[in-house]
């Protein structure tokens, strides 16, 4: 043996058997040790020279070879059910460690290693194509005593590829409102047998799903029935999925477009909408005022959430040089009419003078209805969904101030970047 500038020669004292004396390892300084292995074959021929290790007090081989498809869903190999290593899994005191021959971590890229599932078991399970072929694992570890077991098993990883139609599909489909279309998937085949296949529909992300789309599971059919004008000029996008039943990743999307013909229809020219706006009263000589509203509205619901919806305040004389406004001490809502079109309220102020200012109109009193609300339209924005409940009826078809909102629409901005100063 050889090592850089050292070389040691062995003569045939020096040369022991394992089989004669377990001990003599330890005894001797000097040892090369020979011996013959016992799974000699049912390794392939270059690792017959490597297992077992020379100084492993326990080393067996589990298996000839667990097989296992690319992709597929964890294959579970509980140790002391499928194997005689049970015994020797247990002498493992401690710790162990799942590994691939080089001596690299096994866990992750091949699976995982669970010692606590029904014993211990090893559960393989990798999408990566770079891991198709023999993979040769050792579990290690030592005993209390100091003792090296190890146990090996070989994962040959198969290739394994989607199911596919036995035919090319159709993809792209150009329809009419009004049209009933209706078209059968081919038959699916997995070549390599090994599962079974299945398809499925779903949404493409960012882009319109076409919600006049059913997918009838049983007989793999497609049926479209675009049935409102709205559809019409638009394109849907969904995509066509095949799949294996026990893998989350051997799959193949279809991409698929369904063309309405027509021209689109903008429901703001379409529609004939409600158009909600309100005005308020002058303030009397005992503070009070009534908001009138142009149509009917949820009153009850706007009481209960006036603070989260309107701000009441003052704009003094001064406002311009201070660019503050001037909060009420208190405002209470006295009355809500039956025809759910007025509010009556009374103000309370800081200082008495400031009614006084409000009936000369020297200052003036907001009763601000808050800008994020609204959109750049007249409708409630997503994140204010809630807030609709103050509208009676159809609420697609009924806006708020729409006129002011369209004021900030013109500057041809998107919602983010838009001015809200004529909503204010």
């Amino acid at each position: 043996m050889r090592s850089s500038s050292l070389v040691k020669k062995y003569y045939h004292d020096d040369v022991g058997s394992l089989d004669n004396d377990r001990w003599l390892f330890k005894r001797m300084t000097n040892l090369y040790l020979g011996y013959s292995s016992r799974y000699s074959g049912a390794f392939d021929l270059l690792d017959t020279f490597r297992y077992p290790k020379m100084c492993a007090q326990t080393s067996m081989n589990m298996t000839n070879g667990v097989h296992y498809y690319r992709g597929q869903k964890e294959m579970k190999y509980v140790i002391g059910e499928d194997s005689s290593a049970g015994a020797a899994l247990d002498d493992m005191d401690r710790g162990k460690t799942w590994m691939f021959q080089n001596g690299s971590d096994a866990n992750g890229w091949l699976g995982r290693f669970d010692e606590y599932y029904q014993g211990g078991s090893i559960f393989v399970q990798t999408d990566s194509e770079d891991a198709v072929g023999t993979q040769r694992t050792i579990l290690r570890g030592c005993s209390r005593l100091n003792e090296l077991v190890e146990l090996y098993l070989y994962v040959q990883v198969i290739n394994n590829n989607y199911p596919d139609f036995v035919e090319e599909i159709e993809t792209t489909w150009t329809l009419s409102v009004g049209d009933v279309h209706e078209y059968k998937l081919p038959r699916l085949e997995d070549k390599e047998g090994n599962d079974i296949p299945e398809v499925y529909v779903n949404k493409m992300t960012n882009q319109a799903y076409p919600p006049f789309l059913h997918f009838e599971n049983y007989t793999n059919t497609l049926v479209f029935r675009p049935d409102s004008d709205w559809y019409q000029g638009h394109n849907y996008y969904f995509m066509i999925v095949v799949k294996e039943k026990n893998s989350d990743s051997v799959l193949y999307p279809y991409y698929c477009t369904v063309k309405m013909s027509g021209n689109i229809i903008d429901p703001m020219e379409y529609l004939n909408f409600t158009d909600i706006t309100w005005e308020m009263t002058p303030i009397d000589r005992n503070s009070k005022a009534s908001i009138v509203f142009s149509h009917p509205v949820n009153l009850p619901f706007i009481k209960e959430n006036w603070d989260d919806m309107f701000d009441v305040y003052i704009k003094n004389v001064t406002f311009k040089d201070h660019q503050t406004p001037m909060k009420l001490e208190e405002f209470v809502i006295d009355e809500l009419s039956d025809d759910n079109m007025t509010i009556n309220f009374t103000c309370k102020f800081h200082d008495p003078y400031m009614l006084g200012l409000l009936i000369k109109k020297s200052d003036r009193l907001y009763v601000h209805f808050r800008y994020d609300m609204l959109d750049s339209y007249g409708f409630f924005r997503d994140e204010k969904a809630q807030y609709k409940e103050m509208l009676i009826g159809n609420t697609s078809e009924i806006r708020v101030w729409p006129e002011k909102c369209q004021k900030d629409h013109d500057d041809e901005l998107t919602e983010d970047e838009m001015d809200t100063k004529y909503r204010e």
